[in-house]
């Protein structure tokens, strides 16, 4: 965690260890999450894991499978444990992606997703009062939001940062494709389906010319001075530039293709690993309910806007004044009910930086949709 999550997540620990004196929690800090991952890898080789840590899903399955991870669902039944009020409030979609072997191995712990932010003067003056709710739509409302001056250069992109994994899978998912057919499984995201999904976003760069690349970057500056109309990126984007914005922002769900819903939910898990003593683990457990509960929730959701994992959260009367602020973002926050995931399988930590590679070259013309999709189903293959 670094920014603003990492200034509300040691807030909040320094008031935990207020209020349980007994226990003394160490954060220690990874530069970005492939850092974690091969430090806790490296500590579980030479058995010094951390008492917890965050760990997204395929490096559960890894650790899970050298045994080294303590199922949560023992401690949440246990006397100590959740309120089947408490369990039951937690967004199903979530509870259900942190299952191994039909039981609860770990739980969530920061969980956001995809949004398009959006500038809402410049909708309105392309008479739109709302963001378009379907991908046609959208295709449309960019086409009236792209600016040019007299000499035909482009003054305001529509959009930016449109194709990459996260709206590449949240489309392929509505148009009732996947990433693989089982885990570990032969790869689908090469479908004819997932061409046609990559191929609509391409062609909002290089036949509608209204997305811009933007690569090497930071294309939430460009948002904010203006120069892009819309930008999708993480619901957390919000948290470090909500007081930089001088027009009214909206935030809005990622827009649907057809009628089925889905949305890829990103963000880690906890786990608490085997390897700890037993009183280290009960603290750990102790802080992990703490943490998940909805009156922290809130807490951690107002200083990061990442999602509360509990419906409730959403009707809290401070996270109702957010909502009712920013136009959209209850909208958005509800694709916790429909959340998808990507694999969480061993190959695909390698599967998904080739998945990576081929759709940024794709989005640089380099490569046709078809081609791109078609190399990173052979790297995935290839391992």
């Amino acid at each position: 965690m670094g920014g603003e999550a990492q200034k509300t997540l040691k807030a909040m620990v320094e008031r935990f260890e207020q209020e349980n004196p007994d226990i003394d929690i160490v954060l220690v800090g990874m530069g970005n999450y492939d850092a974690l991952a091969q430090k806790l890898l490296g500590a579980v080789a030479v058995k010094s894991p951390p008492t917890i840590a965050q760990m997204y899903e395929n490096w559960t399955t890894q650790l899970f499978a050298a045994g080294e991870l303590e199922f949560l669902e023992d401690y949440m039944n246990g006397p100590d444990g959740l309120t089947e009020d408490e369990r039951s409030d937690i967004y199903p979609r979530l509870l259900e992606n942190n299952r191994w072997e039909g039981k609860v191995l770990t739980l969530p712990f920061n969980k956001s997703v995809p949004v398009y932010y959006y500038n809402v003067n410049m909708l309105k003056a392309a008479g739109y009062d709302s963001f378009p709710n379907n991908w046609e739509e959208f295709r449309k409302m960019c086409r009236r939001l792209v600016r040019q001056n007299e000499r035909g250069e482009v003054e305001v992109w529509a959009t930016a940062n449109g194709t990459d994994i996260w709206i590449f899978g949240s489309m392929l998912f509505q148009r009732g494709g996947r990433f693989l057919d089982q885990e570990d499984g032969k790869p689908e995201f090469n479908s004819p389906l997932g061409v046609e999904v990559l191929k609509f976003q391409v062609d909002l760069i290089y036949q509608d010319r209204v997305q811009t690349t933007m690569t090497g970057r930071n294309p939430m500056d460009d948002f904010l001075v203006g120069r892009v109309a819309t930008l999708t990126g993480s619901s957390t984007w919000r948290a470090p530039v909500v007081d930089k914005e001088s027009f009214p922002v909206g935030m809005a769900p990622v827009p649907l293709w057809g009628k089925k819903r889905a949305a890829i939910i990103y963000g880690t898990n906890i786990g608490l690993f085997k390897r700890a003593k037993p009183e280290e683990k009960r603290a750990a457990w102790r802080f992990i309910k703490w943490f998940i509960a909805p009156e922290q929730q809130v807490e951690w959701s107002l200083g990061t806007w990442y999602v509360p994992i509990h419906r409730r959260c959403l009707d809290d009367p401070r996270i109702k004044e957010r909502l009712d602020k920013t136009p959209g973002l209850r909208a958005a926050y509800e694709q916790m009910e429909f959340g998808v995931f990507e694999p969480r399988g061993l190959k695909w930590l390698a599967g998904r930086k080739a998945l990576v590679e081929e759709l940024e070259a794709a989005t640089l013309g380099i490569k046709t949709p078809e081609q791109a999709l078609n190399d990173a189903a052979r790297r995935y293959q290839a391992q």
